[in-house]
């Protein structure tokens, strides 16, 4: 009888967990009645827990929240997934309600006052602490591990895969992987604690890896260190050591994103003070210090924070017809007609994309401000089918000259010109605070506190009453079926380098990737207190002349004058770009030529590097610096962007998610199921 296979997962995160839940899923209906199922030894390789890993471990702090609703997670596949053997566990709100009903203890230490004062008590909409998700993924090992069948071994080894080899004796890859499973020539796994562990295929599973330091990073820690001032590099906020920020002292923050709201939140919360409900009808919370705080000074490319989380009692978002959208369906881009390569996005897609955002905000406007309309809204929302028509027959040169005529005639142009906010308006959603630049600080802290209040009384309206938060279910739905598009190579190269990835995503995600509502409120709050300042967009950070007091320094070219700190910190989010790779591993393995980077091929024959690995389609086998397929190691990370958009999403329930699909396929290729 055949040895037992031997499957090596490299990261004990979510992913890596989704591949064992599939491992053990379909191991579990393997074998008859007359055949004994080969044995399978599942080893999963992760310094850190299993399950939660790095990122979500269950002893971080609880002041450090989720960016997505407990309503939008799964580690499980549903009856929505286009696979075998589902329904093996539960979403994490269902697992979460089954705590609650079993009283299990409540989260200790989350700021109760802080989150019901900027989320109201509705359905739907809760921002967990990111512990709480850990401890389900921690729930969700167990579960998997406890009922896997008695032929499957599962070992949690606590170490670091640092090389990852061919046995010696054996041939190099194929170019194809051969049918079956007992011919494929084994993996020699090194490990940090000097041991060597013989695997039958190895699925890479490494989430964010750490990058190389840039130069100009390199120069902040050479400053830093010769003139004895803080610099905190790029890292995971529940472990960067902002004990050493003293109190009182600014702080400049390379970065207005996730990691600037974790870092707020650590240095405000975690040093004591106490946001609390707001008397009045201004903002939502005040702070009252502690008096350790910094001052805190961000500053980002725009300039702003991406907008905060809308609240609304569906998550995760809605899949009924009445809810999908209008016109970018798989229907409408069936009948592009496709050229060369594949679909062009500015051309083809976006302006389908644009048809239903106009449509979800004018929609919302006519239910709202219906004073804002001279004419019957229907007009204008009915010129959208046919403007999306003209984009099938390629005809839509004009299309823009056109809809700015309909809107002047439809809109009340009094309400328009009182309220320019009102009209749909991409160069603003693109560029919130505008093109001029501000004549002095004051105005610029004006412009940004505007621009807090606005959004997060929008976030608290909701979708069905803010025309701005009626984009995020239209984008967070077109970035979907945009994702399989991709996934499915139906995108030209050059239009996924230069479009997607050249300005798409990054509006995405500025629209509907940004915190919960609660910490734009406090966010507002330490500003009104003097705990906040902003150094503005396009920021450039430098240290200071040599007969100058040591500081860092920052300027931005849309306000005079410069801010000073003795302290800095990079909050900006990892590149995740392969060729950048800082860690043992991946950037062993580039070196030795087992993995080499994506290049896209453009029809004028331009070749351009991707951030993410060269794999074959589904399961993404990894591909050599010889283009060699490997037969028996696979990638299920981050570093799949050569050929997927949108990877830090996590598996949404109800929703044949992506992620569960490709673990699916990953685990019947690593069992030789087909």
């Amino acid at each position: 009888m055949a040895g037992p296979l031997r499957i090596g997962i490299v990261g004990a995160g979510p992913r890596g967990l989704t591949v064992l839940e599939r491992l053990v899923a379909h191991t579990a209906h393997a074998g008859t009645a007359a055949e004994a199922p080969r044995s399978v030894r599942i080893h999963v390789l992760d310094p850190f827990p299993p399950g939660a890993g790095r990122v979500w471990q269950t002893a971080q702090s609880p002041h450090l929240l989720m960016n997505t609703v407990v309503e939008e997670q799964t580690v499980f596949p549903d009856s929505s997934c286009r696979m075998a053997h589902t329904g093996t566990g539960p979403s994490m709100a269902s697992w979460a309600a089954a705590q609650q009903s079993a009283q299990q203890p409540a989260e200790q230490g989350v700021p109760q006052a802080s989150a019901q004062a900027a989320e109201p008590d509705r359905p739907g909409g809760v921002f967990a602490p990111r512990r709480t998700y850990g401890r389900y993924l921690s729930w969700s090992w167990d579960r998997i591990t406890s009922g896997a069948p008695a032929h499957v071994r599962i070992v949690h080894e606590p170490v670091e895969v640092t090389a990852v080899h061919d046995a010696p004796s054996t041939p190099g890859p194929a170019t194809t992987p051969p049918p079956g499973r007992t011919t494929l020539p084994p993996q020699t796994l090194s490990l940090s604690d000097g041991r060597t562990l013989e695997v039958d295929a190895v699925v890479l599973c490494v989430g964010h890896i750490p990058a190389a330091v840039s130069d100009e990073r390199a120069e902040w820690q050479r400053f830093a260190r010769d003139a004895g001032l803080t610099y905190l590099p790029p890292g995971l906020p529940a472990e960067t050591p902002v004990d050493r920020l003293p109190a009182g002292e600014p702080v400049l923050i390379r970065g207005f994103g996730l990691n600037f709201f974790d870092l707020q939140s650590l240095l405000t919360h975690g040093r004591g003070g106490t946001f609390l409900p707001a008397d009045g009808d201004g903002s939502p919370l005040t702070y009252s210090p502690s008096g350790d705080e910094p001052v805190l000074v961000p500053g980002s490319r725009r300039g702003v924070p991406y907008r905060s989380k809308p609240i609304t009692s569906e998550h995760p978002l809605p899949t009924k017809p009445s809810a999908q959208l209008q016109f970018f369906t798989h229907s409408t881009v069936d009948r592009l007609p496709v050229r060369g390569d594949g679909l062009r996005f500015d051309e083809q897609l976006w302006p389908i994309i644009l048809a239903d955002l106009r449509f979800a905000w004018y929609s919302v406007l006519a239910r709202t401000r219906p004073d804002a309309f001279a004419e019957d809204p229907a007009k204008l929302l009915g010129a959208l089918r046919t403007a999306v028509d003209r984009v099938v027959r390629a005809d839509a040169s004009r299309e823009s000259e056109r809809w700015h005529i309909r809107e002047e005639r439809v809109l009340t142009r009094s309400v328009i010109e009182a309220e320019p906010h009102l009209i749909f308006d991409m160069r603003r959603l693109l560029r919130p605070l505008g093109d001029d630049p501000f004549p002095h600080r004051d105005a610029l802290r004006e412009a940004l506190m505007d621009f807090l209040r606005a959004d997060l009384a929008e976030s608290l309206a909701g979708p069905d009453r803010s025309p701005l938060k009626a984009l995020f279910p239209v984008l967070w739905r077109a970035r979907t079926l945009l994702k399989e598009l991709v996934a499915d190579d139906r995108m030209s190269p050059a239009s996924f380098v230069h479009d997607v990835r050249g300005w798409f995503e990054d509006f995405v995600s500025g629209m509907c990737d940004g915190p919960p509502p609660q910490r734009y409120a406090e966010l507002i709050a330490l500003a009104d207190a003097g705990l906040v300042d902003f150094a503005g967009p396009q920021v450039r950070i430098t240290p200071s002349r040599s007969a100058e007091t040591a500081a860092f320094v920052a300027a931005s070219p849309a306000v005079p004058g410069t801010l000073r700190a003795r302290a800095l910190i990079d909050a900006s989010s990892p590149a995740n770009r392969v060729l950048q790779a800082d860690d043992t591993l991946v950037r062993g393995m580039m070196e030795r030529g087992q993995l080499r980077a994506a290049v896209h091929e453009l029809e004028d024959g331009t070749r351009v590097q991707s951030t993410g690995l060269a794999v074959t389609e589904s399961p993404y086998r990894t591909v050599d610096a010889h283009d060699r397929i490997h037969p028996a190691r696979y990638c299920m990370s981050i570093q799949l962007s050569s050929v997927q958009m949108g990877l830090a999403i996590a598996a949404n329930p109800d929703s044949d998610a992506q992620t569960l699909r490709d673990a699916d396929a990953v685990a019947r290729a690593a069992l030789g199921l087909g």
